[in-house]
């Protein structure tokens, strides 16, 4: 029941859902090369390839099989990360930078592998392609590692590893961990900047509701302050030392299924109150834009193989009329109204059905 997918020059998916399918008839292609004159005559015909006629390649042998295998095997990590950092309903911006990391190392890997010359050009045409939409990963949005270091399992090592693996030596990893937890900092003292804000009318409150107490209570005016200034000066070495103590705190084992990202952080708020408001925000941000693009698309939803020729205008009436029908809860059994039981009299000549309810009637005459 397999089908071979038609190859997308634009696509690796596409490539590789080709040739994954291909290789489940590898042996009736083989036998349609020597048995199959049709299969024969298409590898006669020519082609033309930038303005020139060229001759057909081709059918397959051996060689060609073996070659496209070592093509499927790799391919098939670039379709799976595609598939990571297209999710829609778990978190994504944790593994954006680990999925990158690895695509990278093993397209160097590949193009360092004498072994293989067709597979070292098809690698290196593919770093080009990376390094222009990813460039350096000193150069990137810094949430992009971020996301990694709030993750209990990774932190600060796992930056520290995949540089090593990217050939940055023991002081440019320093430096780039500097800069990240550089950039952790800035973000907390942001949302702890809010956070002061909001807790500091409560304390000028109390200050304006102490003072009003007048001048024979001075000492209780003064212990008030005293109380005042030390939950400040507590609160402020307790937050100060929020992302220190993260970062300090034992790691979570990252050869864990059990564990939930989310969940974690959600049990942990109360240990990081600022923090987690950090985290919550960053874990947010898609690594794609498939589900918003997903959410305006109706297409498949209206306009389907046996409907392909409707006019704008009724596409666009289907789905106005699907969501106004989606608005309101249909019922059966609510009160006709004045106007639909002068309806249905009109259409029983002004006598009434004495066997049916004038409800029931109705909405009968409805569907």
């Amino acid at each position: 029941m397999a089908n071979v997918p038609m190859d997308v020059p634009t696509r690796w998916n596409a490539t590789y859902k080709m040739l994954e399918g291909a290789f489940k008839y590898r042996q009736v292609f083989e036998k349609m090369a020597y048995s199959c004159e049709v299969f024969q005559a298409y590898f006669l015909e020519e082609e033309k390839v930038k303005k020139v006629m060229v001759k057909r390649v081709g059918p397959p042998k051996d060689d060609d099989w073996e070659k496209a295998l070592a093509f499927v095997h790799f391919l098939k990590k670039v379709y799976d990360a595609t598939l990571k950092l297209s999710a829609t309903k778990t978190c994504t911006s944790t593994i954006i930078f680990l999925e990158l990391v690895a695509l990278q190392v093993q397209i160097e890997a590949k193009m360092k592998d004498p072994r293989n010359p067709t597979m070292q050009r098809v690698e290196s045409l593919m770093k080009l392609k990376f390094d222009k939409y990813w460039g350096s990963f000193d150069v990137v949005n810094k949430l992009i590692f971020l996301g990694n270091v709030l993750d209990p399992r990774m932190k600060l090592q796992m930056l520290q590893i995949s540089f090593g693996n990217l050939g940055a030596d023991a002081r440019k990893q320093d430096e780039i961990v500097k800069e990240v937890v550089k950039c952790l900092n800035e973000l907390y003292n942001e949302y702890k900047g809010v956070g002061r804000g909001v807790s500091q009318i409560d304390e000028d409150e109390i200050d304006d509701e102490v003072a009003q107490i007048g001048d024979d209570v001075d000492v209780t005016f003064q212990l008030m302050q005293q109380l005042v200034q030390k939950r400040k000066d507590e609160q402020s070495v307790e937050i100060s030392n929020e992302v220190d103590k993260y970062l300090m705190d034992p790691f979570e084992s990252p050869l864990s299924k059990q564990f939930n990202l989310l969940n974690w952080w959600k049990g942990n708020q109360t240990r990081y109150p600022i923090l987690s408001q950090v985290a919550k925000d960053i874990f947010a941000i898609p690594s794609s834009t498939v589900a918003s693009e997903n959410v305006f698309s109706l297409g498949k939803r209206i306009v389907d193989p046996f409907r392909s020729s409707l006019h704008p205008k009724m596409v666009e009436a289907l789905v106005c009329t699907s969501d106004w029908l989606r608005a309101d809860e249909f019922s059966f059994y609510k009160e006709p109204t004045d106007d639909e039981i002068a309806l249905v009299l009109k259409q029983h000549n002004g006598v009434p059905q004495i066997h049916s309810p004038p409800t029931l009637e109705i909405w009968n005459w409805n569907a």
